[in-house]
């Protein structure tokens, strides 16, 4: 196999290796996530949501109407819809649903 041959070839293979290993991180960015569970406790555009059986949630409230959450209490359980946040530490929510108990 010749320089130039060899050239094309790793540059392929370098660019395969590098679309796989980044398309999950634009994809998950678009994602819709849907998190159940009891809020640990609410504050001004902040939220903690506790999933059974799983770690606590932090939610950002900033994109949602006051509206959908402003009766929301500690102990309630939630559903939320929202997207991850960029810095992948917490869910920028879109809607809050209060369930009935």
């Amino acid at each position: 196999m010749n320089q130039r041959r060899f050239g094309v070839a790793l540059l392929a293979l370098v660019s395969s290796v590098l679309f796989v290993l980044l398309a999950p991180d634009v994809g998950a960015q678009d994602a819709t996530v849907r998190i159940e569970g009891k809020v640990a406790w609410i504050a001004a555009d902040k939220m903690v949501v506790a999933p059974p059986g799983s770690l606590p949630v932090t939610i950002d409230l900033s994109e949602v109407d006051l509206d959908e959450y402003k009766a929301v209490m500690s102990g309630d359980r939630v559903i939320v819809t929202g997207r991850p946040a960029p810095d992948g530490g917490r869910v920028v929510a879109t809607s809050v649903q209060r369930l009935e108990t």
